[in-house]
């Protein structure tokens, strides 16, 4: 057994249920803040499993799947640079972590949180300084905060590729300054932080041309790669009536599906799936019935949601 098991189990006997929890993110200049609550099944063990930052890529890519498989609940908590420049690190921080905890509240006894004591958290908690080296479960949740973070700087590459954030993730590296310095930051950066902070004192980021994102395109790019990777073939994207927009029309076998595609970067999923309500699910079937007319397809057909956060796609059938 390893020595981060035993140290676990000796809080499981103290406390019950525990979970880890650890961010990513806390010092580039561009990027979001990821934290990860996670809580392990109690006979997991791994030898390998470290504090994220002492392995490598690859290694934590290889871990991940086996985490995922070995939890017994994982949530993830985003906060947007805009969000840290407007509020600043100490409430991002704090933020990042309710909302990594708020799905495991009920279900957690104790959760152990690396590094030093955050405020306002209202939830037991241990504070554990280099905990990611101690704690399986906190190491578990830096891996996957981790990865998670670096696939949205990965996103934001493809978003804006001039300023290399597949490479350094946000990261202050002097490749990344010099580009910042030669065109200007982008809405992914952190405009309270050194040196733009000084660079661009006013933080106004309407003084540069880029355009912002588009998150729910982002989201229906990522839907439809996840059900190519199911073997669905993409018949229409944006399909718009008089009825509204399907985001997307799928086939499978002999079954169209219409669906509607959710985001939830910041681990609010029951709130973005509360936006599909009556109305708009009568929205959804008179515009697939409007398909249906003017393709002139007379199979099955079936509605559906899928909800995509920061690490996943899930799935919802609608009736």
């Amino acid at each position: 057994m390893s020595e981060r098991f035993l140290f676990d189990q000796h809080y499981r006997l103290e406390y019950g249920v525990i979970a880890g929890l650890d961010e990513a993110g806390r010092g580039p200049v561009a990027g979001p803040l990821v934290a990860c609550a996670i809580v392990m099944h109690d006979d997991f063990d791994n030898e390998i499993l470290n504090d994220s930052k002492k392995l490598t890529d690859r290694v934590r890519r290889q871990l991940k799947p086996v985490i995922e498989s070995s939890a017994r609940q994982i949530s993830v908590g985003v906060v947007s640079s805009e969000e840290i420049d407007r509020n600043r690190m100490a409430w991002a921080v704090r933020t990042s972590f309710r909302r990594a905890m708020a799905p495991l509240i009920k279900h957690t006894d104790m959760f152990l949180v690396d590094g030093n004591s955050v405020s306002g958290l209202d939830v037991p908690v241990r504070f554990l300084v280099r905990g990611d080296s101690k704690s399986l479960s906190i190491a578990a949740a830096s891996v996957i905060a981790k990865v998670t973070r670096d696939d949205m700087m990965v996103e934001a590459h493809r978003i804006y590729p001039q300023y290399g954030f597949d490479r350094h993730k946000g990261y202050g590296t002097a490749e990344h300054l010099k580009v910042i310095r030669e065109i200007g930051p982008c809405p992914a950066h952190r405009m309270s932080f050194a040196p733009l902070s000084r660079w661009y004192q006013t933080g106004q980021m309407s003084l540069f041309p880029l355009k912002l994102p588009d998150t729910g395109k982002a989201a229906e790019q990522r839907a439809a790669r996840f059900y190519r990777n199911l073997d669905f073939t993409v018949l229409e994207r944006n399909w718009f009536s008089s009825s509204g927009e399907i985001d997307l029309i799928l086939k499978k076998n002999d079954t169209v599906y219409f669906v509607e595609v959710k985001s939830s970067l910041t681990g609010r999923e029951k709130q973005a799936l509360q936006k599909i309500d009556a109305a708009k699910l009568a929205r959804i079937r008179n515009a697939a019935e409007e398909w249906m007319t003017a393709t002139g397809y007379a199979g099955e057909c079936t509605l559906e949601a899928i909800l995509v956060t920061a690490d996943s796609a899930e799935r919802i059938p609608l009736h």
